[in-house]
């Protein structure tokens, strides 16, 4: 239900430079200058960025081009593969052996198989499953990740609004199935 470790290392070791290099571009948190002190900053601030990012895509490209992290080819490209990535408002619906299930929260419903980066999603949300959250969803090789950087909507959902959402899950499931990769 999550990246190995070593998967896990190599996201992050290509995800906060970009971020870095986002937040140089335009700047939104004044007092950060290398990789180790993005690191440290809180949750809003990095989403801060990653809203920058995502608002300007052409930073991707100018990443990749100008590589200031001398980053080898095939990582140049797992980035590249993050210009398809889905930024959004999903339910963390349910965890299975394999991946833990996103629905989106627009119409049509879809439901993705999303793996955990280095802790499952039920450890980092202290409330049961379903969790409201936004985040961004990127491909990694074959599968989809998030991120690592949530906003959590602490909402108690009725048992009604909980049958909307197996409902919605049926639905998403008989129009398209899983996606599985982005």
């Amino acid at each position: 239900m999550k990246l190995s470790e070593s998967e896990c290392t190599l996201f992050f070791n290509l995800y906060h430079p970009l971020l870095l290099f986002a937040n140089q571009q335009y700047p939104v948190i004044s007092d950060v200058f290398t990789v180790d002190g993005l690191r440290k900053k809180s949750s809003e601030q990095l989403s801060a960025v990653r809203s920058v990012l995502y608002r300007y895509p052409i930073l991707f490209d100018q990443f990749i081009v100008s590589n200031p992290f001398h980053f080898l080819p095939d990582e140049l490209e797992l980035i590249k593969s993050w210009q398809r990535w889905i930024v959004g408002r999903f339910f963390i619906f349910r965890e299975t052996n394999y991946y833990t299930i996103f629905l989106s929260n627009i119409r049509p419903i879809r439901a993705y198989a999303v793996l955990a980066l280095s802790a499952q999603f039920s450890q980092i949300f202290s409330a049961p499953l379903p969790v409201y959250v936004e985040t961004a969803l990127l491909p990694f090789h074959d599968k989809i990740i998030t991120d690592g950087i949530f906003s959590h909507f602490r909402l108690q959902f009725s048992n009604g609004f909980i049958h909307q959402l197996h409902q919605a899950y049926s639905d998403a499931l008989d129009h398209g199935g899983i996606i599985t990769s982005l």
